[in-house]
């Protein structure tokens, strides 16, 4: 089939969905920018042209799922974003799952180096540890965000592709997942991508289901953060405590690699012994009456790959110490 012939039977097929109806007209995702991405997946990865249009028929743009993306829980003042991750009631829903899961919380320490505690904690924040996975469509809200943030676009036009692959390879109908307004999906909130590259676990066949199975979660929560560099029993960050004779240490230090002496050349006093090469980065969050410094290791730096938000990180580092067994 012709470039020319193919761009116009899409124009058939999709019809209204894309033009819109009489009158005020509902949102509409862009015709050529469709266009283009469902002849990227017919010729890069053999999806069928017809079955494509299908799809698209019956999705429409989620305007919300925009005004969510460019307001994320992550823009508010730390002290309001720690209060609503890090709570009382999700310590104690935590220890209680990680008990029910203690022999593949254990298992996964032993094979990649990453504590219980930690994984807990990512799948806490992200969904109430399995109870809230998302109820957004994920292919309309993928769609959304691939055709209608011209920022990130290229992103999510790189995830929705991934998206209708794990679908295919899992034999999932891409209208009936749901997940998070960015299109996270499963119990880890994995983006589709990395779901395609990291979901793993005991059983391999069938492929390992996300959705629905806590031990796949935790292995495959696991696996990622040992990809991203975590090293097994090393802290992930060190409070600081600033001398009293010295000022606030310069903008230049605070979110920048440098090695430890320059902080303690600054007044920055850790108790933790650092590695002479070891790079770190000082991470200063204001609370309520006063600024806190921590000095941070390659470990948030893995974290930091789940979700790039020093505040995000930082709540699961200190929910996870919450979590801790008692030694």
């Amino acid at each position: 089939m012709t470039q020319s012939l193919r761009v116009a039977i899409t124009a058939l097929l999709l019809g209204g969905f894309l033009t819109g109806a009489v009158g005020a007209a509902p949102p509409v995702f862009p015709p050529a920018r469709v266009n283009r991405f469902i002849d990227h997946m017919v010729r890069t990865h053999h999806f069928g042209h017809e079955e494509l249009v299908a799809w698209f028929r019956k999705i429409k743009p989620l305007p919300s799922v925009l005004r969510l993306m460019h307001h994320p829980l992550e823009a508010l003042p730390w002290t309001a974003y720690r209060r609503l991750l890090v709570t009382p009631a999700r310590i104690d829903a935590g220890k209680t799952w990680m008990a029910r899961h203690r022999d593949a919380l254990v298992s996964e320490e032993e094979h990649e180096g990453v504590p219980g505690a930690v994984i807990a904690a990512i799948i806490g924040i992200e969904t109430d540890y399995g109870q809230d996975i998302g109820n957004i469509p994920a292919f309309a809200s993928l769609a959304t965000l691939a055709f209608g943030d011209p920022s990130r676009a290229p992103f999510f036009r790189h995830e929705l592709s991934g998206f209708l692959r794990l679908c295919r390879r899992n034999h999932y109908n891409p209208l009936a997942i749901r997940g998070s307004y960015a299109g996270a999906l499963g119990i880890p909130q994995f983006m589709p991508t990395t779901y395609l590259r990291y979901a793993t676990g005991l059983l391999h066949h069938p492929p390992p289901n996300l959705f629905v199975s806590s031990s796949s979660a935790i292995d495959s929560v696991g696996r990622f953060l040992s990809a991203k560099g975590w090293l097994k029993g090393q802290p992930v960050a060190l409070e600081a405590v600033l001398t009293p004779d010295h000022a606030p240490p310069a903008p230049g230090l605070i979110g920048v690699p440098c090695h430890p002496h320059a902080l303690h050349r600054a007044g920055l006093l850790f108790t933790h012994q650092v590695g002479r090469d070891t790079w770190v980065t000082l991470v200063a969050l204001k609370g309520a009456f006063e600024t806190h410094y921590w000095v941070t290791l390659p470990n948030f730096q893995a974290l930091m790959a789940y979700n790039p938000s020093i505040d995000y990180s930082m709540a699961v580092f200190e929910l996870a110490l919450a979590l801790q067994p008692a030694s």
